[in-house]
């Protein structure tokens, strides 16, 4: 399996809410409790809901190893055995997710939402964005609410990929039939996610509850 490294000659990295940071975690000039208090409610918020996925820039090689953590302080998607909990991007599923390719494989081609790591699978000559570089394109209500009716992509491991017409991916241990749905937890919860690969320039997660994938720039980790 092979796909085309991302172009990142065009995208800007900007201040985000999940930020990268050289091997080491952010710190704080000012010494004192009120620093400190200030984190308490941002962290509680995010233990509630889950962490915020506010941005995700094109993937490159760098001789640097940087690390990501949440405004919160709490270091996120890790590339080990460790989880992170994600809460839903309101911004991409009302507005639209933003997406750039990503590559193609599988005879697909594969988009990644620059702002929430959302990834998109369409079979090549079947859909008209498969011939597009960037897009922005909003969620399918109708498969959220009813069902993804999806098709088989590949076998990777010990998972077997599946991308409905709309483009929404799947990774699932077994095979799956008929149509596939969201669970409520993920719907009320949010995303718990894994590190599965390093691909093409980005870390890819996977949601253990519902096989939901997602793609965020990657550097090695040490």
């Amino acid at each position: 399996m092979s796909l085309v490294p991302p172009s990142v000659s065009n995208h800007t990295l900007a201040h985000t809410t999940i930020r990268h940071a050289h091997g080491t975690r952010p710190s704080n000039s000012r010494s004192g409790s009120a620093p400190a208090r200030q984190r308490i409610g941002p962290k509680l918020f995010c233990l509630l809901i889950g962490h915020h996925i506010s941005r995700s820039d094109s993937g490159q090689d760098s001789e640097s190893v940087p690390t990501y953590y949440c405004s919160c302080g709490v270091r996120v998607l890790r590339q080990d055995d460790t989880e992170t909990r994600v809460r839903h991007n309101v911004t991409c599923f009302v507005g639209g997710h933003h997406y750039v390719r990503m590559g193609e494989r599988d005879g697909h081609h594969e988009f990644v939402c620059r702002a929430c790591g959302h990834p998109l699978l369409f079979e090549a000559g079947a859909s008209v964005y498969a011939r597009l570089e960037t897009f922005r394109k909003k969620v399918r209500y109708q498969c959220n609410l009813f069902g993804h009716r999806a098709h088989l992509v590949a076998e990777r491991g010990a998972y077997t990929e599946y991308a409905c017409r709309c483009g929404h991916s799947f990774m699932k241990r077994g095979k799956v039939e008929g149509k596939i749905k969201h669970p409520l937890i993920c719907l009320f919860a949010g995303h718990f996610v894994g590190f599965v690969a390093a691909r093409a320039g980005y870390a890819e997660y996977l949601c253990r509850n519902c096989g939901h994938t997602f793609c965020f720039a990657a550097w090695p980790e040490m």
